[in-house]
């Protein structure tokens, strides 16, 4: 998949997290009605006007929308979540701590401090921080476009994930993740493969590489017949040199990739969310 991480935190949202422990309720949900997470206004579906933010207290959110008419012509009583058709209706918890268990997702904090600054329980921290992932995946699957065209670069490569010893020389066998990086641009896309043949890689290069576009790749035969499906195909030979003399060609960008995402990934998620964890960097 190809996309394109878009994120782009004001001051002011910044320091909306670091005091987000002490607001109210009320401040909480007026915040979230500026960034349209929540609705700020609901219509009653039975007279058509709007319904009032009103206090209920026994409530995780300490407030509903309400429209209540005594009149004996219309009389009703509607009540409805502020929580609803948002995806904070898919949990029970305080939207302050939903807030602040995202904004440490983003940044990437343990899961033991998560649970130790916010008093939750560890599954909550783990089912949440796995919900954020699935969202990257539909995000990415949403946004995803091809890489390159004619004139643009994208270097491509692959790398085998969780290959692990344990004792007596015993080995474990990983996952080989094909990538590509378009070069000046956050655009990247990363796939699992069952096997690094020539037909199962050509088929995702063809699938995420636009026609016309120059790629870099390594010496390795398989890449051999890029020139003839379409490509502007240059090498770099990484027994030698990483940078080709003649061409300049050079693999630095999927390379860096590779170590960032490596860094990234504890080894047991290879044998778990794996793909999950992938798409996350990939968001």
């Amino acid at each position: 998949m190809a996309c394109e991480r878009k994120l782009v935190e004001s001051e002011a949202t910044t320091g909306f997290f670091v005091l987000l422990g002490t607001k109210g309720k009320k401040e909480t949900l007026e915040w979230c009605m500026k960034a349209n997470l929540i609705a700020s206004h609901y219509e009653c579906p039975k007279c058509k006007k709007n319904m009032r933010l009103q206090e209920r207290k026994g409530t995780v959110d300490g407030y509903e929308w309400r429209c209540r008419n005594q009149s004996k012509d219309n009389r009703h009583d509607v009540v409805r979540s502020v929580r609803k058709d948002t995806w904070f209706s898919e949990s029970k918890l305080a939207i302050t701590i939903i807030l602040r268990s995202t904004r440490y997702w983003f940044g990437k904090s343990m899961n033991a401090f998560v649970v130790n600054d916010l008093k939750v329980n560890k599954n909550t921290v783990v089912d949440w921080y796995m919900f954020c992932r699935e969202v990257c995946m539909l995000a990415c699957v949403k946004e995803s476009e091809k890489l390159g065209g004619v004139g643009e670069i994208v270097e491509i490569d692959e790398s085998l994930f969780g290959k692990m010893k344990y004792g007596k020389g015993r080995r474990v066998n990983g996952k080989w993740v094909f990538g590509g990086v378009q070069r000046e641009s956050n655009k990247c896309f990363f796939r699992v493969v069952e096997s690094r043949t020539k037909e199962e890689l050509l088929k995702v290069i063809h699938e995420w590489i636009l026609p016309g576009t120059t790629i870099i790749s390594d010496c390795w035969k398989v890449y051999d017949c890029l020139s003839d499906e379409g490509y502007v195909h240059l090498r770099v030979n990484h027994s030698l040199t990483f940078v080709d003399p003649e061409t300049g060609a050079h693999t630095n960008s999927i390379e860096g990739s590779w170590s960032a995402i490596k860094k990234g990934l504890h080894k047991a998620h290879v044998k778990g969310q794996f793909d999950s964890y992938l798409t996350e960097y990939m968001w």
